[in-house]
């Protein structure tokens, strides 16, 4: 948390060293003493990880945020049901469209954002995440392109609807 602090100050280099610094401490550590909600699971450091590493931006770092967001990713969607973390899992997906979309692969990002839209519902993070990859599908060199133009509307439809039905039978 604190590596994604400083690199939202825009201070990577100290972003990277703590980011160095987990990563040794992770692999001197042994088991969590107490599981579930006090553990620091290794799928969520790697998905912080990803998003630290886009904060600091870069081509390497960019290389280095998918490859830690996949590790995320996979070890969410092969660990226990009780471990997984749905909002880290989908900060991963958005984490990995976002490099894509570093990349000028707007595909590559939707196939990624897919996995956010089946959700049956956003944290208040997520959803400002989404806002802020639409906007940037509406910035330049994306602003024309048919498929930018899908997902932002894709984007825009799912960060609208109400938290809440005002009946609980009633759809979506």
């Amino acid at each position: 948390m604190e590596a994604r602090a400083r690199a939202a100050e825009g201070d990577n280099h100290s972003a990277l060293r703590i980011l160095a610094l987990a990563h040794e401490a992770r692999g001197a550590a042994g088991p969590d003493e107490l599981p579930g909600v006090f553990s620091f699971p290794e799928a969520k450091q790697w998905a912080y990880a990803g998003t630290t590493l886009l904060a600091v931006g870069g081509d390497e770092q960019i290389r280095h945020a998918i490859s830690a967001s996949n590790r995320a990713v996979e070890l969410y969607q092969a660990g226990p049901e009780g471990d997984r973390s749905p909002g880290d899992l989908q900060a991963a997906h958005l984490d990995l469209a976002t490099a894509y979309l570093a990349g000028g692969d707007v595909e590559g990002a939707g196939a990624k954002l897919s996995e956010v839209f089946g959700a049956e519902g956003y944290t208040a993070s997520i959803t400002i995440r989404l806002r802020n990859l639409a906007a940037l599908l509406g910035s330049e060199p994306y602003r024309g392109a048919q498929s930018a133009v899908d997902l932002r509307a894709h984007i825009h439809e799912v960060t609208v609807r109400p938290a809440l039905a005002s009946n609980p039978t009633e759809p979506r």
